[in-house]
């Protein structure tokens, strides 16, 4: 049989937004179908948060919190891509992913062939120049917002808020319909892929749609004839892309509550689409000889508690659950259908089981785990807890009943004054190197940090963090215990009350990383 793989990364798609993973309120039927026909692991966790921390560790295999933060490939390590050079297995990338095509980075290394669909996050340079003529910015950011945000924040986040705003609406702005969403597109362009792969060879292809990452503007926000159907009684203004902040004092419950039924929304446009292309996969005859593989980076802070942790958007490098736990569905010929797993499972066990379904085995650099023999109920866990963490900022441990969460603080002097926006020194470089619009939007963005950058200590001495702007890398001042059963949100801190568990988790984890360290 010739064995072939699909990998479908669905950006900011937390677990607790799909109806298999519990959700009662958003409709992800083709998500939970796939679970219905598959394996879904309860627990799978991303160590290296977020973005591109996370597919360099998917794409390699490899734990990489404890080397590498948002930065380039390098030479010495060893992508899925990479070890199906030399082999007769065609491979592509079919992506709109803006960070994963950030200049130097060679994310998309070594595929066949690449796909890449234009205008989300970091892109939208590219519709900079065009007219806008239909829409207006400020018709989708609330008055009060703008205001408490000017007080507390200042003109450096509410300017460049705006520029990104009016960006994608001079791309938005001729959509008539969810075919226009950049998930539609990339889903059309997997699905053309497919249809011309060589029947006779092996293929990976890659799929890696930034939605239902923000900008959250689903069909009801540019047509007049639709309501949002997780919040169709809303009147206020549809804050598709919030400001970046802490909550408190910036937005009503009834706007967050808002901001949350538009990613919903947007969430279940997904789901649609990847019901597009699991139909193209049967019609095709591809299911009977293909691993079909559902993941994502990471969730969302959109709230208070449960919600985000009183955070809107991934401003600060918090691991918690809403973020850190993420959907990871395996589908495949041979495999168990219907079947859920309880066992720890992490994002850079993504490389070791693409590999190993494909033949090539197990690359001996990689630190993740095939999830073949999990999937097979060959063995009942592969690892005894989970980690994830943002590098040189934080650490969380999960074990079955505890989390614990260790904040890292390299030096008093970096302590609280890092500011750490979008894009830092080495990046700046990266980009006016490549002619970079250094006059507006991003670009001006890029400037700016690197002066901070340069003025700043720093905490990591990573130039990028986050894709998000106007973020602070603050951390809390003491580690965190929390019991994983009653408190799976991690909402009741129990450090003081239970310091010999603390300090056994904490021990656990530093073990851990020291071990990691040295492979």
């Amino acid at each position: 049989m010739k064995r072939n793989v699909i990998v479908v990364m669905f950006d900011s798609l937390g677990a607790n937004y799909v109806g298999a993973y519990g959700n009662k309120w958003i409709k992800t039927p083709n998500m939970d179908r796939l679970a219905r026909e598959g394996i879904l692991f309860e627990n799978n966790y991303i160590d290296n948060l977020p973005t591109i921390p996370c597919r360099r560790s998917m794409l390699t295999g490899r734990y990489s919190v404890q080397t590498y933060g948002w930065s380039p490939l390098t030479l010495e390590e060893t992508t899925i891509a990479d070890l199906c050079w030399g082999r007769p297995i065609d491979t592509a990338l079919v992506y709109d992913s803006g960070p994963l095509r950030l200049p130097k980075f060679g994310y998309s290394r070594g595929f066949d062939k690449v796909h890449f669909t234009h205008g989300n996050e970091l892109d939208t340079e590219y519709y900079h120049k065009d007219p806008l003529y239909h829409l207006d910015p400020r018709d989708y950011i609330e008055d009060h917002v703008l205001e408490s945000a000017d007080k507390t924040l200042g003109q450096r986040i509410i300017e460049p808020l705006l520029s990104e705003i009016t960006d994608f609406l001079r791309q938005r702005q001729h959509w008539k319909s969810d075919e226009d969403q950049n998930v539609a597109q990339v889903m059309k362009a997997a699905v053309d892929h497919l249809k011309n792969v060589d029947r006779n060879k092996q293929f990976f292809l890659w799929i890696d749609s930034f939605d239902p990452h923000e900008p959250w503007d689903p069909p009801s926000v540019y047509d007049p004839d639709l309501t949002c159907p997780y919040d169709p009684d809303y009147k206020g203004k549809d804050m598709f892309l919030p400001l970046t902040t802490p909550v408190e004092g910036i937005y009503t419950e009834p706007e967050l509550n808002h901001i949350r039924a538009l990613h919903a929304e947007k969430v279940t446009v997904c789901d649609k689409w990847l019901g597009y292309l699991l139909e193209n996969v049967r019609r095709l005859g591809l299911e009977e000889d293909t691993l079909f593989l559902l993941v994502s980076d990471h969730g969302e802070p959109l709230g208070h508690g449960r919600e985000g942790h009183g955070l809107m958007r991934k401003c600060r490098p918090w691991p918690y659950e809403e973020l850190a736990r993420a959907p990871m569905i395996l589908r495949g010929p041979g495999l168990p259908a219907g079947k859920r797993v309880q066992g720890f499972t992490q994002s850079c066990d993504v490389g070791p089981t693409v590999t190993d379904w494909l033949g090539i085995g197990v690359h001996p650099e990689m630190t993740g785990r095939s999830l073949l023999p999990l999937a097979k109920g060959e063995v009942d866990k592969i690892r005894e807890f989970a980690i994830a963490g943002y590098h040189k900022f934080s650490t969380a441990i999960y074990t079955e009943d505890w989390s614990y969460v260790h904040w890292r603080r390299p030096t008093d002097k970096a302590e609280g004054i890092a500011v750490r926006s979008i894009l830092g020194g080495e990046m700046a470089k990266a980009m006016q190197s490549v002619g970079a619009n250094t006059e507006q939007g991003y670009g001006k963005a890029i400037s700016d940090a690197a002066k901070r950058l340069q003025q700043h200590a720093s905490l990591d001495g990573e130039d990028m963090w986050t894709c998000v702007p106007g973020s602070l890398a603050e951390v809390p001042q003491n580690d965190e215990l929390y019991d994983r059963v009653a408190d799976p949100f991690q909402l009741n801190d129990l450090a003081a009350q239970k310091p010999k568990m603390a300090s056994e988790l904490f021990a656990t984890l530093r073990d851990f990383m020291a071990e990691l360290r040295t492979t």
